[in-house]
């Protein structure tokens, strides 16, 4: 199995790179934010996980090997190397609250996944995964973020858009109100 690459990028799609190691192109599938920040003729290190069926070998690539919680998210049924790299192509730290809270709405929003296997995700996932906050956030400011999403969420927004947010608020809004007013002067 091959578990490390360190090579050059010799091509690139929107999935994938094909990464050249002594003289060997390998065809690496990554997320979205890897696919993002790197370029043709750029040298990039990768973990990999080899995924292994009948008729197909493939590798996913992650640049921290933490993302490699994508070999917990293959044990849910339904779920293949392909879907969960997508699902580590959002931010991780909102895939992770979405499961604790069975937020079908926000995973539903992730290409490719039903309700169903959503469902399934938060089944099975539930009790393996932590909440994650910014370092830093006491439990006092937790709940006044948790108090700021379903405000805003009783203002119409989406669960997705105000998580994804929550990750971008300055240290310095503490309370749920100065959030909320924050939210809506960024233009979200």
């Amino acid at each position: 199995m091959i578990a490390y690459l360190s090579g050059l990028i010799i091509d690139k799609s929107d999935k994938d790179l094909t990464l050249l190691v002594s003289g060997i192109g390998y065809r690496v599938f990554v997320t979205n934010e890897i696919i993002s920040q790197t370029k043709i003729d750029q040298t990039i290190q990768l973990f990999i996980h080899t995924a292994v069926k009948e008729d197909d070998i493939s590798l996913h690539g992650f640049k921290k090997k933490e993302e490699l919680s994508f070999q917990q998210l293959l044990t849910v049924s339904g779920i293949g190397p392909r879907m969960a790299t997508e699902i580590l192509s959002c931010p991780i730290h909102l895939t992770k609250n979405a499961i604790l809270s069975q937020d079908l709405g926000t995973l539903t929003k992730i290409k490719g996944m039903g309700k169903k296997t959503a469902e399934r995700l938060c089944l099975e996932l539930k009790n393996k995964v932590e909440m994650t906050m910014e370092s830093g956030t006491t439990s006092s400011d937790k709940t006044m973020h948790q108090d700021a999403v379903l405000a805003l969420e009783s203002l119409g927004y989406e669960r997705y858009h105000i998580l994804k947010f929550m990750s971008k608020i300055p240290t310095e809004l503490k309370e749920t109100e100065a959030i909320v007013k924050y939210f809506l002067k960024s233009g979200n």
